[in-house]
């Protein structure tokens, strides 16, 4: 697939920032951890793959009417380039490292809302930080096991999550807007 300069320098501007900001974190993670850095816990995507998902997301959204915008792309780029989950401030950082262009807080905002009205991304409750989603194009209720030694987030979904959440409503008359389920713990990895 053939990019454009502009995608290509923002693609390249966007890794090296985000390679200098995960050789800076000053999130703290246990030190009995077996990973030398947090990057080996998070799967990488190549760019071709991320490419590829954006491509499709593109067209969902359009068979949809929705408008996904330049600036919905990049900070859906930027967090599927992440090798950890990234708060909105530190994306906020790395869209203006990577253009000429100031950016406001707001749209930064107004993007992230986007994504996660649509499941394309999810956000962590307990460190308010943002993850691509495993399964962006099916709906889906998921659990979120977070190792608190090296930051890793996987994702897990089973229909019995739902039908468990769904017996709940139903036998409190609850009328649930939202639910996130995260398990902290230690990733097999770790252990």
């Amino acid at each position: 697939m053939i990019l454009c300069d502009m995608t290509q320098r923002f693609i390249q501007s966007t890794e090296n920032s985000i390679q200098s900001a995960n050789s800076q974190s000053t999130n703290s993670y246990d030190a009995n951890c077996r990973h030398l850095s947090m990057s080996m816990c998070m799967p990488q995507m190549t760019v071709e793959q991320i490419e590829s998902q954006i491509a499709q997301i593109k067209q969902d959204c359009q068979a949809q009417g929705l408008r996904f915008t330049a600036l919905r792309e990049q900070v859906y780029r930027l967090i599927l380039l992440a090798a950890h989950p990234i708060g909105a401030y530190e994306l906020l950082d790395l869209l203006q490292s990577a253009s000429e262009k100031v950016v406001a807080p707001p749209t930064v905002y107004r993007s992230l809302e986007f994504l996660l009205r649509h499941g394309l991304v999810h956000q962590l409750n307990s460190s308010k930080a943002f993850f691509a989603c495993s399964q962006p194009t099916d709906r889906h209720v998921a659990a979120f096991l977070v190792c608190r030694c090296c930051g890793e987030v996987q994702e897990f979904s089973h229909p019995s999550i739902q039908t468990m959440l769904t017996e709940v409503e139903q036998s409190t008359n609850f009328a649930t807007q939202s639910s996130i389920i995260e398990l902290s713990g230690v990733c097999q990895r770790c252990q």
